[in-house]
């Protein structure tokens, strides 16, 4: 028994199915990747040039290592739920929170700090537009909040990064729809064809015509084009954790194959980046997390990381107002952590669990309602059972159906 554990422990689907199913390394690596990029904005708002610059490489890879940690997980929730209830539960999942630190952020830091009296803040257009934030349409500035920092005007520079992960979410939906996930060959193919893509037409010479097209430069030359790719990467690395080793040697290949794109220079590098860095910091991440990152502690009971990443710039930006003797990252960030750690408890404790709770009981109503629509359109007969609302299914309402424990490995419980 020993011996399979071991060998089984040789993949990352042994790793997980040897934790039980989780990744404890995950809970620890979310939370430290939202230190890191509270440290590197923290760096922004006094002009360093230490994480601005020197550590490039470093920082430019914590937002796609985010992106890999989510594609892992959401792949895992993908492969068991209907494109609908999927949709469902990420939304639920990220927009409450979000939806709270652009409210407060508009209606309550943006006042205090705005250099507008409150009647002319709040007359202006931009505070309305702001709120945008809310569902993912990135907006930078409050009418006169934070002209004088380091980044001047930009109230939440975190959020630009939402858009992409609601992107994600809707390609991931478009996997089930596909049946991808379940078909890993056809994946991994489509994912080669994407990565190289950009590099190919390059090769060709053709690649100034599509550059001009902005949903092109989106996906393959945008700054969100490594998180596409690192998300479909962590994606893939979850249909094939089975047969994907779990190896120091293959982990410095991947930290070296980044490295390698990071020196190809500014004017090549977002070619190689979706076929090289993309799936390398995918497989840090995931290799991280399925091992025992900061100590076997198991699922954690808190989840600060989401709360802390949303809420780290303005309060950065706060402390640096109130404080503007700082001139340096460290007595900022040293100023600003309690303020943010507690900012992100109650964004766990108040909105982001309330909500997962509350993410257990949309099944039955929206199976309900299915029903009820169904009944509705086929008279007095009974509707059938639907996708992802049917009577067999997890989403419905109808009390469990007691089966036999499966003889195969524990299914994961990430998400």
């Amino acid at each position: 028994m020993r011996q399979q554990v071991t060998r089984r422990g040789r993949t990352i689907g042994g790793a997980l199915a040897a934790g039980g199913g989780y990744g404890a390394g995950f809970d620890t690596l979310r939370l430290v990747l939202a230190l890191l990029v509270m440290l590197f904005h923290a760096g922004a708002t006094v002009g360093s040039t230490l994480w601005t610059d020197t550590l490039s490489p470093l920082t430019g890879s914590l937002v796609p290592l985010f992106f890999g940690v989510s594609g892992f997980l959401v792949a895992g929730s993908a492969s068991r739920l209907p494109a609908g209830p999927f949709l469902v539960n990420r939304a639920v999942r990220i927009l409450p929170a979000l939806t709270a630190v652009t409210l407060v952020t508009a209606f309550v830091i943006g006042p205090v700090f705005s250099t507008d009296a409150p009647a002319a803040y709040f007359a202006q257009p931009g505070v309305w537009q702001y709120c945008a934030n809310s569902i993912g349409l990135f907006r930078a500035q409050l009418p006169g909040v934070f002209t004088q920092n380091g980044q001047p005007g930009i109230v939440n520079a975190a959020l630009w990064t939402l858009a992409y992960e609601l992107a994600c979410y809707g390609l991931a939906a478009a996997l089930i729809v596909a049946g991808l996930l379940r078909r890993p060959r056809v994946l991994l193919a489509v994912l080669v064809a994407l990565a190289v893509t950009p590099a190919l037409l390059a090769a060709c010479g053709v690649l100034p015509l599509f550059e001009r097209n902005g949903l092109f430069r989106l996906f393959f030359l945008g700054r969100g084009a490594i998180l596409f790719s690192t998300f479909l990467s962590g994606c893939l690395l979850y249909v094939w954790r089975h047969a994907v080793p779990l190896d120091g040697r293959l982990f410095a290949a991947a930290v070296a194959g980044c490295g390698l794109v990071y020196g190809l220079g500014p004017d090549r590098w977002h070619l190689a980046d979706p076929a090289l860095s993309g799936l390398g910091l995918a497989y840090i991440a995931v290799a991280i997390g399925v091992s025992d990152f900061g100590g076997r502690l198991g699922p954690y009971k808190v989840d600060y990381s989401y709360g802390l990443y949303l809420s780290h710039c303005p309060i950065l930006n706060a402390v640096y107002v109130l404080f503007p003797g700082i001139d340096s990252t460290a007595p900022l960030v040293l100023l600003a952590i309690g303020p943010t750690l507690l900012a992100a408890a109650a964004s766990w404790h108040g909105i982001e669990s309330p909500a997962l709770r509350a993410r257990k009981r949309l099944g039955p109503l929206a199976a309900a309602l299915v029903s009820a629509v169904s009944r509705r359109g086929t008279g007095s007969q009974r509707a059938s059972p639907l996708a992802g609302f049917g009577t067999a299914s997890r989403w419905s309402w109808a009390p469990p159906v007691r089966r036999a424990p499966p003889r195969t490995r524990k299914r994961s419980k990430t998400f």
